[in-house]
Parts: structure tokens; C-alpha cells; sequence
């Protein structure tokens, strides 16, 4: 893989990190964001292409017009996790493998909704753009800002996402709930199992 610390592979210029090993192997890759016009670089590509790799939040539609100016296509590969921007039902008809890189980014995932828990507890932004006015009202700040430490926060799921929350959550002295088919074996803190409407009664934080 081609990286240079610091610098976006998820773009353009970064190329996923690809181009020397897949042309090192025989292939050709071809990098474009221009895919939304009518006479795109993507659409002019597709149809000698067996592959196409996309990015998650600023994706190329694989619509069912499209799959039908793709004879060559097999693999239609989500360069991170979801597939709503493929027509799956026109995959299927045209035989085309639709993949995703589960797990690539749940951490990522979990160590957000962490930091949105306690910039909402903590009344962060607000405080912050008090002092971005110039302003130093203690009581203004604190008015609605709490402690984590006793809350309740309660996930729905408890897959990776989920479980990796609560296992970030734990060492703050909060009490965790949950909902999962299953019992997690995770003892450490997971916390409480409950069904989603008891879920949603007296936690501090649902997510």
C-alpha cells in the first residue's frame, strides 16, 4: 500500500493507496470524482471495467442503467461500509458481487459517539462559542452542564458498534444498558440487558 502519514488515502490524489500494487499486478486503475454528469469519466470507463471501488459518502450510483453499460463488471466494492447507492436487485440480475469493508470503521463509530455523549453532557459547544464571544459566564456554562459519572446511556444493539461504546463508556462510573438478542459475555460493564421500551426509561443518553 502507498501511504504517507498524514495524507488522506480516501481521495483523489491518495487513491485508496492502490495504484502500485494493482498495477504492479498487470491491472489499470483509473481514479475520477467526475461521476454525476451525463458523459462522466466514470460512465465512459464502465464499460471496460471489472471492478469499481467507491466511497462510502460520496459514492458513484450504480444504477440499473448502468449496470446494463457494464458487461465486464464483477465486483462492486463499497471502500468503507453501506450499500444503498447500488442497485442491489440490478446486481443480482447481472450477476455482479457487491462487498463492503465490514469493520473498517467502527471504532471510529463508537470513539464519536463517545465524544458526542460528553460534548452534549459537558454543554461543550455551547460554553465554547461563549468563550468564542468573548464572554466568561461560569454559571451560564455549567447551568447545563452534568457530570457522566452515575448517568444511565442506553444502546440499542450491542454488535460491534454497540459493544465497543459501552466498553469505552464503562471505566466512566455510568450504568449501561443494552438490547441484543443475546446476552453479551463481555462482564466488565456491559451493563444491564433490556428490551428497547425499557430502554428508552430513564437513560440519561440512547443511542
Amino acid at each position: 500500500m502507498d501511504f504517507t502519514p498524514g495524507h488522506l488515502l480516501g481521495s483523489v490524489s491518495g487513491e485508496l493507496g492502490l495504484r502500485s500494487f494493482l498495477e504492479s499486478a498487470g491491472h489499470e486503475m483509473v481514479v475520477t470524482s467526475d461521476k454525476d454528469s451525463a458523459d462522466s469519466v466514470f460512465d465512459r470507463e464502465l464499460a471496460d471495467a471489472d471492478v469499481v471501488i467507491s466511497q462510502p459518502f460520496w459514492p458513484a450510483y450504480l444504477t440499473a442503467e448502468r449496470f446494463a453499460r457494464a458487461p465486464k463488471l464483477k465486483l462492486a466494492l463499497t471502500a468503507g461500509i453501506g450499500s444503498d447507492h447500488v442497485d442491489l436487485d440490478a446486481a443480482i440480475a447481472h450477476g455482479v458481487t457487491v462487498a463492503e469493508v465490514t469493520y473498517c470503521n467502527s471504532i471510529s463509530v463508537a470513539e464519536h459517539v463517545v465524544m458526542s455523549i460528553l460534548n452534549l453532557v459537558r454543554n461543550f459547544v455551547p460554553s465554547h462559542q461563549t468563550v468564542l464571544n468573548g464572554d466568561w459566564n461560569i454559571a451560564d456554562c455549567v447551568a447545563r452542564s452534568y457530570d457522566v459519572e452515575g448517568m444511565h446511556v442506553g444502546t440499542v444493539a450491542a454488535g460491534r458498534i454497540g459493544l465497543a461504546v459501552l466498553r469505552r463508556l464503562a471505566p466512566f462510573d455510568m450504568h449501561l444498558h443494552y438490547t441484543d438478542r443475546h446476552r453479551l459475555p463481555f462482564g466488565g460493564g456491559a451493563g444491564t440487558r433490556a428490551d428497547v421500551p425499557r430502554l428508552g426509561r430513564g437513560n440519561g443518553a440512547f443511542v
